[in-house]
């Protein structure tokens, strides 16, 4: 082969490789650009699935009162508890 013939395949090639490089670089940023979006939409789901788990968490107890207000209830040793939930 002839200088020529193999510095036009070579060069040839390096053209090749150069625009499949170009094109990894935009699908690289692009995946960037699409995977910031990604993160910034996780973390505001976080942020409202925290808001909100803790409000529903919450139980609200009440007992209700008899006339013998001095009798104490141990709510640690009680195996049934009323609890009425507020909605």
């Amino acid at each position: 082969m002839s200088e020529k013939r193999i510095m036009r395949k070579l060069n040839k090639l390096a053209s090749r490789i150069h625009s499949k490089i170009e094109t990894v670089r935009d699908e690289m940023d692009d995946l960037e650009i699409e995977f910031e979006l990604l993160q910034n939409q996780i973390q505001k789901l976080q942020a409202k699935t925290s808001s909100k788990a803790t409000a529903p968490d919450e139980v609200a107890v009440t007992l209700e009162e008899d006339d013998n207000e001095d009798e104490e209830i141990d709510l640690e040793n009680t195996s049934a508890v009323n609890i009425t939930k507020k909605f």
